[in-house]
């Protein structure tokens, strides 16, 4: 049934990840000032344009957040086959774990170096990343309770 709870994790999920475009997921700050903030898509760069960043370096990040958002509407609606429902949540929490792993260790890193300074993951975005994380878990929890519960009433007949 498309009423159940999975459901409403899974649409905060969705949610939460279309709206992580619109913040900031890291900024480097230089002097007191925030000298390169970085988005979903794309960077506000309020250095000198000697940094030549590109655009197309943060496409990987964009299209793994939106085939994890399209993922989540997917899953929204295989409520009628729970083994698939199940597998397409957990290819979204790998996911979501990737985009988490490339701002963290690759992003940093590399726009670190090419700042010189320490990247600030204190935003919005990341939040909002790691909060459809936890919405992504608690679904498939609820998912597999959900299979438990018919399989045990299957037993019964």
């Amino acid at each position: 049934m498309i009423q159940r709870i999975q459901t409403v994790y899974l649409a905060i999920a969705a949610i939460a990840l279309a709206v992580a475009f619109f913040f900031p997921v890291m900024s480097f700050i230089n002097e007191g000032q925030i000298w390169l903030e970085v988005y979903l898509k794309g960077f506000q760069d309020n250095s000198a344009p000697a940094l030549g960043l590109n655009k197309l370096m943060l496409l990987p990040l964009q299209l793994l957040n939106a085939i994890v958002i399209i993922m989540a509407g997917l899953a929204i609606f295989l409520y009628k086959n729970r083994k698939l429902q199940m597998r397409v949540v957990r290819l979204g929490i790998v996911m979501i774990l990737v985009v988490v792993a490339l701002v963290f260790f690759y992003y940093g890193n590399i726009l670190g170096k090419a700042t010189l300074t320490i990247p600030d993951f204190n935003h919005t975005g990341i939040y909002l990343i790691l909060g459809s994380l936890v919405m992504f878990v608690l679904a498939n929890r609820s998912i597999q309770k959900d299979d438990k519960l018919v399989r045990s009433a299957d037993r019964l007949r």
